[in-house]
């Protein structure tokens, strides 16, 4: 590592100090009253962390969400050097922490907010959130998958505004997939939403929902409706479809899509979408 680089890694390091990181697992339906306080813990430390001089965000936002399949295929550095090259938040599901994926900016490394999901000897992922500024707060929230026992993560970050005193609220999910019914899915949007009930800014919740039912998008789109986060809608809409419904989508709260779209790739199973986002006053 030269010195420069060293230099803002070091920089890096001592922002990221400032933040609050909790990491709270869920396995199974016993443990939903204990993950309900946890929630209210998290939610007790929105707003009131102090924020490091320079790192706010402009009322323009620039967003990607991404599930790279673990970066296990060919092209999916190239393609997210082109797709994270303007971007302020980057939402990457299956992030596969030996990618070193904070550091693929040549402006510099990148504030990398990570969630752990499924683990092996050889692979460590989950979900990982990339900032240009710092986030004061992080929360983790981890699910299990009720039929593989595998791990499904949710990554919370809260981001402070440029001329604001409410602070941006984003929320990185990766939902868990094979159940029955939705009774899996919705004990893990249950504190997200604890969460979304006690933030009083604007919010953003993107990621691989795993929409591949009439039943499971209606519950999402009834529960996040009920809080004031609305769907991004694309068009051309080339989002990666199950059963022909789109898995992955970008919901928000006070904020106005100025731009949409999905770029197609061939370096991971789903395709990336982009949004260009105006804070609302």
């Amino acid at each position: 590592m030269n010195k420069s680089i060293q230099k803002r890694s070091l920089c890096r390091l001592a922002v990221i100090s400032l933040v609050a990181s909790m990491t709270f697992v869920a396995s199974g339906k016993a443990s939903t009253p204990l993950l309900a306080e946890q929630a209210r813990d998290c939610a007790a430390y929105l707003g009131t962390l102090p924020v490091a001089k320079g790192q706010v965000l402009s009322d323009s936002v620039n967003i990607l969400s991404w599930n790279i399949q673990k970066a296990s295929n060919d092209g999916w550095m190239a393609d997210l050097m082109e797709l994270g090259s303007d971007t302020h938040l980057a939402f990457i599901q299956e992030a596969a922490l030996q990618a070193q994926l904070g550091e693929f900016d040549p402006r510099g490394p990148l504030f990398q907010s990570f969630s752990q999901g499924y683990t092996t000897a050889s692979v460590n992922s989950g979900v990982m959130t990339l900032s240009r500024h710092a986030p004061t707060m992080q929360c983790n929230f981890n699910s299990t998958e009720p039929w593989l026992g595998t791990p499904k993560a949710a990554a919370v970050t809260e981001h402070p505004l440029q001329g604001r005193d409410d602070r941006l609220l984003a929320i990185n999910l990766h939902a868990v997939n094979f159940t029955f019914g939705v009774e899996d899915l919705q004990a893990q949007l249950r504190p997200l939403v604890e969460l979304l009930l006690n933030h009083r800014g604007p919010a953003i919740l993107a990621g691989d929902f795993n929409t591949w039912s009439d039943a499971r998008q209606q519950l999402v789109d009834q529960v996040l409706s009920q809080h004031g986060l609305e769907p991004l809608a694309f068009d051309p809409d080339l989002r990666t479809t199950v059963f022909g419904r789109p898995l992955d989508h970008i919901y928000v709260r006070g904020l106005a899509p100025e731009h949409t779209e999905v770029i197609p790739v061939t370096s991971s199973d789903h395709n990336a979408l982009r949004a260009r986002l105006k804070l609302l006053m």
